[in-house]
């Protein structure tokens, strides 16, 4: 059952509506009716839509039933038969279970502290004053400068 609700909020049953509708022809190019009937002059079924989509399936398999392996870079591989699928060894998987929760992570290196890493605190200074200078838009900007060399 396909319920699907419109814009509005109006409730839409599209299976009441195929079976009410279903030898109209249906809205498109496909030449159809509502149950996917192919229709021929004058609205008559020429084929049924199972009859169409069977012969469609049978000329495009495009569902493969083959079991192929994805170990290897040959697609089309077979499957080894050698143990069943449904065959997991829990007690070996536990085991390695046990053995790799007791394992600790190498704890992190102590770093040493640099003689470089920390700069030296530098008092700020006092600009001595400032100096116009103008910007390559045509704008003037006042730069502070602190060596007499800059003014």
């Amino acid at each position: 059952m396909v319920q699907r609700r419109s814009n509005r909020g109006q409730t839409i049953d599209f299976d009441a509506l195929i079976a009410a509708q279903g030898d109209r022809p249906a809205v498109g190019n496909m030449s159809v009716d509502a149950k996917g009937n192919r229709l021929g002059p004058g609205g008559q079924v020429v084929q049924s839509n199972e009859e169409r989509v069977r012969k469609y399936l049978k000329d495009n398999p495009a569902v493969s039933d083959d079991q192929v392996s994805l170990k290897t870079g040959d697609a089309n591989a077979p499957v080894e038969a050698t143990a069943p699928i449904d065959d997991v060894k829990t007690a070996k998987t536990a085991a390695e279970n046990v053995r790799t929760s007791k394992l600790q992570p190498d704890p992190e290196p102590a770093v040493e502290p640099d003689e470089f890493d920390e700069p030296e605190e530098v008092p700020p200074m006092e600009p001595l004053g400032y100096k116009e200078v103008q910007m390559p838009n045509g704008d003037i900007e006042m730069v502070p400068y602190y060596n007499e060399d800059d003014k």
